[in-house]
């Protein structure tokens, strides 16, 4: 379908390399099923849930892998990726260092329990704003970080939901002890209120003499009988009405501040650990800063995001993640993001779907917003007559935009124009204006034009005293044409004076990088030795 998102398998399956097998240090736990064990990826520490595939059939691997690359919430553990063997599946996600609440229990005080009744109502809520059902909430399923911050887990049996699914169709699925009664019934369907029963047996395994009595009466309502009487995830958040919670650490990781910044101190956070800036440099931990942010509706942070997992820049490339996270912000109106977007459709890449009409809508939309790469990406799309009909005005028309905002492709890309009289009257004043404005922004091909435009004398006094000044601006940049042009101004002594070594080194440089010239003025000079 035209403009759509292909959702498949997430786009780092495959590209997690060879997964180490567990030893008895690094095992976790293990089950019918598989093990779950930990594993050191270049200093970052993952957690690999590695699954027996019975008969060739990794259907429900697929299932969990499909349903959790889908996900991005903070109390949904995070999956980076899938592999596969002869023998196993292995899904990667984050590890989570406090373990499983069932085995915290007996350590957490009230505070703690409440607020993680509280996180994992509202990881709940947002799966099922997803249409999922995880079908499978126990203790043993929800995870903890080192700062008891609560990671649902285990989409194995987690189903996409259709109002309620009906039992009959999937078999039933759950564990003894929390499964609803609905679900036993003559006519078994499961719903949002099944996970809410699951939870609701939860939050009686946490139960103790000193249990506030509204969580005890909460905890009545989420495992009555009858579905309708149970609360809604956003309601038992309500009821909970946990404030925040304390950073027990006092420290610097997204971890240990989790729970006290804004949306806008994550995301200054992040662009402090991505650059470096008065903190070491943490691209892995500013990913983390930016999903934050993310989930909580900061447009420049899902772009940030979407940028990171398309680049694969400390965090395992996923092009589908990467899309949404665009999305995202492009339905915020973040102009930058529906440049990206528009992009996608223009070219059909990273999963989206071809159509050549919302990339110009959308393109168009981020240029209006003062996007300046949108705007070049319509010039384009009417210089080929992509998806428009070719108009070399229009074309022209958001050039001359993109270029009058600074963008220094477009001043290039004009000056061209108006060197070779290419769909424009030839005028070289008009040339050296937008390439000299270029060139002051430090934009090394542009460097180069215009030390061709003194070196030759076109809309300029001829001055190869000039050439050689942009010509070594675009060189000590490694522009290889430049370091040739400049090389052989030093061999001749036209606008510098004469030094054949630094003429010869150069033309050795420029040469090292593939360019022509300098190879053959190169073995010129050699064959006359």
């Amino acid at each position: 379908m035209s403009g759509t998102l292909v959702n498949s398998l997430p786009e780092s399956w495959g590209k997690l390399g060879e997964v180490p097998p567990p030893s008895p240090e690094t095992l976790v736990g293990n089950g019918a099923f598989g093990e779950v064990y930990k594993w050191n990826r270049h200093g970052t520490m993952m957690a690999v849930k590695r699954l027996r595939i019975g008969n060739g059939d990794n259907s429900v691997i697929k299932t969990e892998a499909k349903i959790v690359s889908r996900l991005a919430h903070r109390h949904i553990i995070q999956c980076y990726g899938v592999e596969l063997d002869d023998l196993y599946a292995y899904i990667i996600t984050d590890y989570a260092e406090g373990g499983s609440l069932t085995k915290a229990i007996p350590r957490l005080d009230w505070d703690n329990k409440i607020r993680i009744a509280a996180e994992a109502a509202q990881g709940l809520g947002y799966l099922h704003s997803m249409d999922i059902i995880h079908r499978d909430i126990k203790g043993d399923n929800i995870l903890l970080t080192k700062h008891n911050e609560v990671r649902l887990c285990d989409f194995g049996m987690a189903k996409v939901m259709d109002s309620a699914v009906s039992v009959s169709r999937y078999r039933r699925k759950g564990t003894a002890g929390y499964i609803a009664p609905e679900l036993i019934s003559r006519s078994p369907k499961y719903s949002a209120k099944s996970d809410v029963f699951a939870l609701g047996i939860v939050m009686r395994e946490m139960l103790d003499q000193n249990a506030p009595p509204d969580y005890t009466v909460l905890m009545t309502r989420c495992i009555d009988a009858d579905p309708n009487n149970r609360p809604t995830t956003d309601e038992i958040e309500d009821t909970l009405q946990v404030p925040g919670v304390h950073n027990n650490a006092g420290g610097d990781s997204a971890d240990e501040t989790a729970h006290s910044l804004s949306a806008d101190d994550e995301y200054d956070q992040g662009l402090r650990q991505y650059s470096g800036n008065g903190v070491k440099r943490n691209r892995a931990e500013a990913a983390e800063r930016f999903r934050r942010a993310s989930n909580m509706g900061h447009a420049k942070a899902q772009y940030q995001l979407a940028e990171m997992y398309r680049t694969g820049d400390g965090i395992l490339q996923d092009y589908t993640k990467s899309v949404e996270w665009y999305r995202k912000a492009a339905d915020q109106g973040y102009a930058p993001a529906q440049t990206c977007l528009g992009l996608l459709f223009l070219t059909g890449s990273n999963g989206v779907s071809q159509d050549y009409r919302l990339a110009r809508k959308t393109l168009k939309t981020a240029a209006d917003d003062g996007d300046t790469k949108a705007c070049t990406h319509l010039a384009f799309m009417y210089l080929c007559g992509c998806g428009v009909s070719q108009s070399n005005d229009e074309a022209i028309k958001w050039y001359l935009e993109a270029a009058k905002r600074g963008d220094v492709e477009a001043q290039c890309f004009l000056a061209d124009m108006y060197v070779t009289g290419d769909r424009v009257e030839r005028d070289y004043d008009e040339a050296h204006k937008w390439i000299s404005m270029a060139a002051e922004q430090d934009y090394a091909p542009a460097q180069y034009d215009l030390g061709m435009l003194y070196l030759q004398g076109q809309g300029v006094p001829q001055s190869d005293s000039e050439a050689v000044k942009w010509f070594r601006k675009a060189a000590d940049q490694g522009k290889h044409d430049a370091q040739y042009r400049l090389g052989e101004l030093y061999l001749e002594g036209r606008g510098v004076r004469t030094n054949k070594s630094k003429g010869m080194t150069l033309l050795r440089r420029a040469a090292d990088q593939g360019n022509i010239d300098a190879r053959v003025t190169l073995a010129f000079h050699v064959l006359q030795l």
